[in-house]
């Protein structure tokens, strides 16, 4: 699933390369893609002829904005990707939305899941956004704190990985990057939130800080399934950096013992039990 690097590392590169452009045609083949519209024909009334001002992201979700003080609103799912190709390029399986730009090229949504979905939505601002009010801080913004982590995670009794995946509490971190942070930080992500020390708070904010960095540096992860690819196609990087993630019965890179995948709490996790406590 797309998590906050996959998702900037598509933001960072779309920006310079479709922004001022006008969207010219709309074309939908599947609408379940466009699920908050009462129809295709809606959604394409709203796009058509619109300039794409600037792309915005808040935390997994990307925004097109557009002029009329509107947004195209881009939730990504499991598996979408959303891909910036030429108009005469082979249209890959599970493409749902087509946007035709005004220098011919076409902004591409696939979502072989279709968990995902594009919606318009009004204003620029993310804050004032009734579908994204109840986010909390970004990780990499200046509100995500040591004293705001302490509070979300005081007096909880669900895990530490569960805070850290719960969107109220900090936006943009799924299974991946919890599962890292958890490891470098050198803390089981079993145990109960309210268990941390405020040292191991303190670490285990430079951790989610310097591992979600890192991995838009990679230009994000792909899985062993590869869904995840950039807007150019591509592959990310940071699978090959991964110290627990899908590494279950391979030895811990600091110290050898098998990192193991336990199912916890509904989900499964990885993490190396000589490291982690």
């Amino acid at each position: 699933m797309p998590e906050l690097p996959e998702v900037e590392t598509i933001r960072l590169q779309l920006a310079p390369r479709v922004t001022g452009e006008r969207i010219r045609a709309v074309r939908v083949t599947r609408t379940r893609a466009i699920r908050a519209h009462a129809s295709a024909g809606e959604f394409r009334a709203l796009l058509l002829h619109r300039t794409i001002l600037d792309i915005r992201r808040r935390g997994k979700a990307l925004l097109l904005l557009l002029n009329g003080d509107c947004s195209l609103l881009v939730r990504l799912g499991m598996s979408g990707q959303l891909v910036l190709a030429d108009a005469d390029a082979p249209v890959t399986p599970h493409t749902h939305v087509m946007l035709e730009l005004s220098d011919g090229r076409e902004l591409r949504y696939i979502d072989p899941r279709t968990f995902g979905q594009m919606a318009v939505v009004a204003g620029h601002d993310p804050a004032a956004m009734k579908e994204l009010a109840h986010y909390g801080p970004e990780p990499l913004g200046d509100a995500f704190t040591t004293e705001h982590l302490v509070g979300v995670m005081a007096g909880k009794g669900t895990s530490v990985e569960a805070v850290l995946m719960d969107q109220t509490k900090v936006v943009g971190i799924g299974k991946i990057y919890a599962d890292e942070s958890c490891f470098l930080a050198g803390i089981d992500p079993r145990r109960a939130a309210r268990s941390l020390s405020y040292d191991e708070v303190i670490r285990l904010r430079a951790a989610v800080r310097d591992v979600l960095t890192r991995a838009i540096a990679c230009r994000g992860t792909s899985g062993h399934d590869s869904a995840y690819r950039d807007a150019h196609g591509e592959l990310g990087n940071f699978q090959c950096h991964l110290n627990v993630y899908q590494r279950a019965g391979q030895p811990c890179r600091v110290c050898g013992t098998l990192v193991e995948y336990r199912p916890f709490q509904g989900r499964r996790i990885h993490f190396c039990p000589h490291c982690q406590r």
